[in-house]
């Protein structure tokens, strides 16, 4: 995965790996005003410092020596965009309910939660490419890319720097105007563990069904998420020719999305689109949105807008 820049923090003691984190950097816009965002996209303890046992509501007396450091970094370290832009910055992550471990640090250094997130998962045994959906040609991304930009003007960390690659930006064209389109992108996944009754069915089921196997591999799964995917209010109905014309296309039989679930728009697709046999077996939201800001009272407000989530960054 390209990304405009990405920061490492690797913690050590006497030469041993404590934690390891991986901050994504991207500008987005917070009530009118610039804001440089870091996307937590991947956060690791060796497996000595994990709690998986541990009460995430008893109060420890003291912080580990990987706790205080994590803490003096995310509480006085200005990040260098937010430094030579004199922007505010915001630290972003989605993290899992169950992660207790997780769950007890970020609420050590202040990260707190605004929302939560969910996946809307659109699936084809054998999709089709529908004669209103194309590729946008390079003249159009400007316009299209601002369609995007518009639609999400009112959402928490959007941006539009990852639209526009790979010619993977498609549309959905009725009668010469644009009422649908988005930035396509592939990630292949290796899975470890699905809890629930999913989990069973896509490990233990799924693989043996005939043509169903098409849809989930669990240790080589292959998928297509859009990224600033947009439609007009009428449209609704449309991205499902759109889903099934990039699947169509990118030769894949799944397309994963990641949404706010209290927003207006997941309400209406969740409702509107045929999503397909997979959908089915969601059995809803189990992460949380958190975030990590300097001025305590723009939790409220963060809380307060709906959440947009890059597929992009959690490939």
């Amino acid at each position: 995965m390209e990304t405009k820049k990405a920061y490492f923090l690797n913690l050590r003691r006497n030469d041993n790996l404590l934690s390891s984190i991986t901050l994504i950097h991207k500008s987005t816009v917070f009530e009118g005003k610039p804001t440089e965002t870091y996307h937590i996209r991947y956060f690791a303890f060796v497996s000595s410092m994990q709690s998986a046992k541990q009460n995430p509501n008893k109060k420890k007396k003291k912080n580990s020596f990987l706790d205080q450091q994590l803490i003096n970094f995310f509480n006085n370290y200005q990040m260098p965009e937010s430094k030579a832009n004199g922007t505010p910055q915001c630290f972003h992550a989605q993290v899992e309910n169950d992660n207790l471990r997780s769950k007890m640090f970020t609420e050590k250094v202040g990260f707190e939660s605004i929302g939560k997130m969910t996946t809307l998962t659109y699936s084809r045994v054998s999709p089709t490419k529908k004669d209103n959906v194309r590729r946008a040609t390079k003249e159009e991304y400007a316009s299209v890319i601002q369609k995007s930009e518009d639609f999400y003007k009112d959402y928490a960390f959007f941006s539009t720097e990852n639209m526009g690659k790979d010619n993977n930006l498609f549309v959905v064209e009725e009668d010469g105007k644009i009422v649908a389109g988005g930035q396509a992108f592939i990630g292949k996944w290796k899975f470890h563990h699905l809890p629930g009754a999913e989990g069973v069915v896509a490990k233990y089921l799924l693989p043996y069904i005939p043509y169903a196997n098409r849809l989930f591999n669990f240790y080589d799964h292959s998928f297509v998420t859009m990224e600033g995917l947009f439609w007009e209010k009428g449209a609704e109905q449309k991205i499902q020719d759109l889903m099934s014309t990039v699947l169509k296309d990118l030769g894949k039989n799944v397309s994963f999305l990641w949404m706010d679930p209290d927003c207006t728009d997941y309400k209406t697709i969740k409702e509107k689109v045929d999503w397909g046999v997979l959908e089915h077996l969601n059995s809803g939201s189990k992460s949380s949105i958190i975030i990590r800001v300097d001025d305590t009272s723009e939790y409220a407000r963060y809380s307060a807008l709906d959440k947009y989530i890059s597929g992009y960054y959690i490939l």
